[in-house]
């Protein structure tokens, strides 16, 4: 009898054990539950890869907020507060919210950095320009110049939570922030949804959570400039941070056997003529999306004297005679 009680208990503690396991597993499987979704907002594709308990509900409620975001910063949509503030220019301030101000502070500040090569003021420039039209052309130069004088971010007029433009026909565009300041939107919806792992590409900007399933730092390929979409030229290691990205091949058009990319250097009034491309690392994915159009437009020189000045900073710059030069930290994030 005391046998078999003996078994009994033996019996009971390893079904014990068992259970422990099978529950141990499941959790574990949930806490690395992957999902991934692509959905196209702010005119780029949205790429997520999740993993969580939560993974589904979090790339939703991703995808909803980063819809709502769009509906306020977009220039291209009539109600969002930055066509507000650019259809008042001249005539009046327009009260923005509290993410609006630090959008505009940011890209102000990066303005300075750079001095001026950075602009989101540029309105007037790139509508000029219109790259993505069905059928871009080179614009006359006169109108160039004519654009040109309302292009100065120092007038952009700051009031408490309100917002003008200082004379009438300028123009803001966030194009150049707006994607890497949604990174931010991302990083909080992960906190919310217990989102430790995973990654989002917003067009060129990268948002990288944690490390990966195996407890590795997660690794991606920057293109090739001058190459096909599938070649790069470096692989980096990423855990927690944030990397953007700036080609000449995302939007372009030729004419008379010359090619015109979408970046416009505020000097020159043309697109910029330094680099193919700039990658950016940087624990804010605001700053970084700003300085990839800073650096693009500035000379080598100068572009490695600010990023040496700012902490948590390292970039690449790509030339159209296929070089690559980076920042002094650089290579600790190479693919070991």
């Amino acid at each position: 009898m005391k046998q078999k009680v003996k078994y009994l208990l033996l019996a009971l503690v390893s079904c014990a054990l068992l259970c422990g396991i099978v529950v141990a597993a499941n959790r574990k499987a949930q806490e690395y539950q992957l999902s991934v979704s692509t959905s196209f907002i702010m005119d780029t594709v949205i790429e997520q890869k999740l993993y969580g308990r939560n993974s589904q509900q979090a790339a939703a409620e991703i995808e909803r907020r980063l819809r709502e975001y769009e509906q306020q910063y977009s220039m291209y949509l009539p109600d969002s507060q930055i066509s507000r503030i650019n259809e008042q220019a001249g005539k009046d301030y327009t009260e923005v919210s509290q993410q609006c101000l630090v959008l505009l502070q940011q890209a102000i500040a990066v303005s300075a950095q750079s001095n001026g090569l950075f602009d989101i003021t540029i309105a007037p420039l790139t509508r000029l320009w219109d790259i993505t039209a069905e059928h871009p052309r080179v614009p006359l130069p006169q109108l160039v110049e004519q654009a040109k004088q309302l292009v100065d971010y120092c007038d952009i007029l700051i009031d408490g939570n309100r917002v003008m433009l200082r004379n009438p026909g300028q123009a803001i565009d966030l194009g150049a922030v707006a994607k890497g300041a949604a990174c931010t939107i991302i990083r909080q919806v992960a906190q919310e949804y217990e989102i430790k792992t995973g990654y989002v590409s917003v067009g060129g900007n990268l948002i990288v959570l944690g490390k990966d399933p195996q407890g590795e730092d997660f690794r991606f390929a920057i293109r090739d400039p001058q190459g096909e979409a599938s070649e790069y030229i470096a692989t980096l290691s990423l855990t927690g941070s944030t990397m953007a990205t700036t080609g000449a091949y995302e939007r372009w058009f030729e004419q008379d056997g010359k090619r015109y990319h979408h970046i416009i250097d505020p000097d020159t009034l043309w697109p910029a003529a330094y680099y193919n491309g700039v990658t950016v690392l940087c624990p804010d994915s605001g700053m970084a999306d700003c300085l990839t159009t800073a650096l693009f437009c500035m000379p080598l020189e100068e572009g490695q004297k600010l990023v040496e000045s700012l902490d948590g900073v390292e970039a690449m710059w790509c030339t159209p005679d296929k070089q690559a030069t980076t920042s002094s930290g650089w290579d600790s994030h190479l693919k070991k």
